[in-house]
């Protein structure tokens, strides 16, 4: 690298730091209404727009048995209208505002977000607040999200091989878990629904004390309070049952697991039972999964791909909710090269597991991570995201202020660790997934491959 590459490096380096610095001296202002729900809000006036994200405290895994996918069915339903809005109202007026609106669902929360300009803030407080007390929930509601559903999961698992792989891995992990069928549910239950279904599951869990609310904008904390508790103050609290402990572990898993697939190439995933968002092995764990499987300039993906080219490609995923984690490593590669795909892999967890790291590889990854934090910082909605995301699935917003000395503090020791912990063959389930279709040429050249390389 030239000389002025390097010193403008540098200069933008001191710059966001300095922002930085004085982005971790914003405070965020806690505030809990009376009937419990969680306000959370942080002033950032560099630009005049605020960001609201309503965060439910329910997902897949409280869904009874028979209502499957009854949580990601309500992503769509609360956009269907509300007492005082009318369908598809919800969109539009933000639409008008010039904002924009969307929801996602997960294994343990369901999240609704609005970014607007923020003297519309009032606006988006009333329509929250109007479709938790209000929503809209009739036959005529249900049957057409019911149909939206139904084909989402046909395009997103029946008519998708990576899909349906990822539906199959998990019922080959998490049988008879609420973990098995993830937000995407169960085709046979949707169908079943009823507005009483729902209605109960609205009553239960839509309510403030179960939700957190996050405000991130051009605001004042106290003059956003006033509207919180004006739009959400009389809403009723439910009787909210407590979650049951839920616990991931490889006795719950055959050791091989054995599928078919569309793809044309083999898959071989190697799946790994790890640590939740809220254990103390869980930075160790970013920083070790950062080295080996993020992106193309990652170990495993070197090694697999660009030099022994026994995969065509690789990907890792570390799967986190509150109490537990799952790391998966996934290959695709030619037949017959399986095995030597996963002493591959193995092989690069033995040298971690002896001396951790490359120096000069563990301080670039950590400073990748907090480089990534900092310039989350300048928007709006991933400073709200990451503000929920510490309250309700770490368990403490003020962990948000912790992000980058968790990092700083991980050492060599800790990579060798929970390398030596959680990477280990007790802790392994295997699936292997095989075209359901053979590829003459493909198989050939795959059997060479295994013998010779």
């Amino acid at each position: 690298m030239k000389l002025i590459p390097k010193l403008i490096i540098i200069v933008l380096l001191f710059f966001v730091s300095s922002d930085f610095v004085l982005a971790e001296q914003e405070k965020i202002v806690s505030h809990t209404l009376n009937n419990g729900l969680k306000v959370l809000i942080l002033e950032k006036d560099s630009m005049p727009v605020v960001s609201v994200q309503v965060w439910y405290h329910v997902g897949s895994i409280d869904e009874p048995n028979g209502l499957k996918g009854i949580a990601h069915l309500f992503e769509h339903m609360m956009f269907r209208g509300s007492k005082n809005f009318g369908p598809q109202e919800h969109f539009q007026l933000i639409n008008a505002a010039g904002g924009n609106c969307n929801a996602y669902t997960s294994d343990e929360r369901t999240v609704y977000y609005e970014r607007v300009p923020a003297d519309k803030l009032d606006l988006v407080l009333r329509l929250e607040a109007d479709r938790m007390v209000w929503l809209k929930l009739d036959q005529n509601v249900l049957d057409t999200e019911r149909q939206v559903v139904m084909e989402e999961y046909r395009m997103r698992v029946d008519n998708d091989p990576i899909g349906s792989i990822q539906r199959d891995v998990r019922m080959f992990l998490f049988a008879n878990n609420p973990f098995e069928f993830g937000p995407i549910g169960k085709m046979e239950d949707i169908a079943n629904f009823t507005v009483e279904d729902c209605q109960k599951f609205y009553n239960t869990y839509y309510a403030p004390n179960n939700a957190t609310l996050v405000i991130v904008g051009d605001v004042k904390a106290d003059e956003a309070i006033k509207m919180v508790e004006e739009r959400f103050g009389f809403i009723t609290p439910s009787n909210v049952p407590k979650r049951a402990s839920v616990s991931l572990s490889p006795e719950q898993a055959a050791a091989v697991n054995k599928s078919t697939t569309e793809l044309p190439v083999p898959v071989s995933l190697l799946t790994f039972y790890t640590a939740g968002a809220r254990d103390e092995d869980r930075p160790a764990l970013e920083v070790l999964l950062y080295g080996l499987v993020d992106g193309k300039s990652s170990r495993i993906w070197k090694t697999l791909v660009k030099d022994t080219k026994l995969a065509e490609y690789f990907t890792g995923e570390y799967i986190e909710g509150a109490d537990n984690g799952i790391v998966i490593f996934a290959a695709a590669h030619l037949p017959s090269l399986s095995k030597k795909v996963e002493k591959t892999i193995w092989d690069e967890l033995e040298k971690i597991k002896k001396s951790g790291l490359d120096d000069n590889e563990f301080e670039k990854i950590r400073n990748q991570i907090r480089s990534g934090n900092i310039f989350e910082k300048y928007h709006v909605n991933q400073l709200a995201s990451t503000i929920g995301y510490s309250e309700v699935v770490r368990g403490d917003y003020e962990l948000f202020y912790q992000q980058d000395k968790e990092i700083e503090n991980v050492t060599q020791e800790d990579i060798i660790r929970v390398t030596n912990r959680y990477f280990n063959r007790d802790n392994v389930r295997t699936v292997y997934f095989e075209p359901r279709e053979k590829n003459f040429l493909a198989s050939l050249a795959g059997f060479f491959k295994s013998i010779f390389k």
